[in-house]
């Protein structure tokens, strides 16, 4: 799914519509290279090819496309113009694990350092060699509450956003043509769709409440499956935090409660994973509830956790066990 040089290479070099011979040549590329790249750039959805003889290789019309196309000439002038960088290769800031990071980050609004990293899905030392560049050109920098895009370079932000929400909507559609998605993440999402597809089809897992019966509260489904791409396997945590994302009614808070009451957890994983998906606060005021402290509607009541308690798993243990890490 990410973004290569030789491929960004590629779309600096199509500014238009143009025959594959044409473009050959512009790059200085074998037919048989470039035909490589530009499958690949089709199959991600930048490029769009029609004919044969001869064949036109014209942008994909699309909000990432038109995103790439409107910043990088003012990027690469900026750089250009740039005394200290001038003659610096910035040919990898849109691609590989710097688009991953850039993606993970916010515009003038610090992040700490282990957020950025579970967000960009990569290796701390990664994650620092990375930044480290991306603060030498000044796109990146620093404040004692984390790390931030500077506002100058927030295009390259929504490029970043809006290139891997387009891989997640391309990912989707191989599951289910009529998948929506409901949360998109540096090559990870979470897709909405009416047909049930068992627990596990190539990496795409189920997840959130359809999942909660490998936990012992099965439940009857609403006709809405959820499932998560991802190669790896699903923690509890994950699950429990995708159920509150993709949904948090009364209905769906009580059987998350009456869970998270009868299975042990790590409540430190919980916490982080609610910080990546945008549900901290749900995630807060129910660890509130869990010690005690009632809570308003659609928070359920002391007795009807209860009596789910009683019912799947023979009651439910008030202290029960909450890891710290």
């Amino acid at each position: 799914m990410i973004l290569t040089k030789a491929e960004l290479k590629v779309l600096l070099a199509l500014e238009e519509p143009t025959t594959f011979r044409e473009l050959a040549r512009k790059l200085g590329l074998s037919k048989g290279t470039l035909s490589v790249l530009l499958r690949s750039l089709e199959k991600k959805g930048l490029v769009e090819l029609e004919g044969k003889k001869p064949l036109i290789i014209k942008p994909a019309k699309n909000k990432a496309v038109e995103l790439f196309n409107s910043i990088l000439p003012v990027t690469y002038r900026q750089f250009i113009l740039n005394p200290p960088l001038r003659g610096r290769d910035i040919s990898n800031i849109l691609t590989g694990n710097h688009l991953k990071v850039l993606a993970a980050l916010e515009v003038e609004k610090p992040q700490r350092l282990w957020f950025v990293q579970l967000k960009a899905n990569v290796s701390k030392a990664t994650l620092h060699r990375v930044l480290n560049e991306l603060m030498e050109r000044l796109i990146v920098g620093k404040k004692k509450e984390g790390y931030f895009i500077s506002e100058h370079f927030a295009p390259l932000k929504a490029f970043a956003d809006e290139y891997f929400y387009l891989q997640n909507s391309l990912k989707a559609k191989e599951l289910d043509p009529n998948a929506s998605i409901v949360w998109s993440g540096v090559e990870e999402l979470i897709l909405a769709t009416g047909t049930f597809k068992g627990k596990r089809l190539g990496n795409f897992q189920l997840t959130g409440l359809a999942r909660f019966s490998d936990y012992g509260l099965p439940l009857i489904s609403s006709g809405v499956y959820h499932y998560y791409w991802s190669s790896k396997e699903l923690s509890f945590e994950e699950v429990v935090v995708h159920a509150l994302k993709t949904g948090s009614g009364a209905r769906e808070l009580l059987y998350i409660i009456t869970l998270l009451k009868a299975h042990p957890f790590n409540e430190k994983r919980l916490k982080r994973l609610a910080a990546k998906f945008g549900v901290s606060k749900l995630v807060e005021d129910i660890l509130e509830y869990l010690g005690g402290k009632d809570k308003p509607y659609p928070f359920p009541s002391r007795e009807e956790v209860e009596e789910l308690c009683r019912q799947y798993f023979g009651g439910c243990d008030d202290d029960n066990e909450r890891k710290a890490d």
